[in-house]
């Protein structure tokens, strides 16, 4: 049996000091490593996994995000 892996093609990132979230388009997802995200088709972020979160940095500003939801199908005859 196979497992196939599926994700969303969006996730939500919280800009840490103001509290403020907005959505991002993922590039790049590499599940419990590491996550690209472009936000507003302008600013590029890479956040990486510190064990509950992906967490980065942008233009001295700190952001997080949960990761976009991921759906795992078991495959079989």
């Amino acid at each position: 049996m196979a497992t196939i892996t599926r994700h969303s093609d969006t996730c939500t990132i919280k800009q840490v000091a103001s509290g403020r979230e907005v959505t991002g388009e993922i590039m790049t997802f590499n599940e419990g490593r590491d996550l690209t995200v472009v936000m507003n088709k302008s600013v590029k972020i890479t956040m990486t996994w510190n064990g509950r979160m992906y967490e980065g940095r942008s233009a001295g500003m700190d952001f997080t995000s949960a990761g976009p939801q991921v759906s795992k199908t078991q495959t079989g005859r």
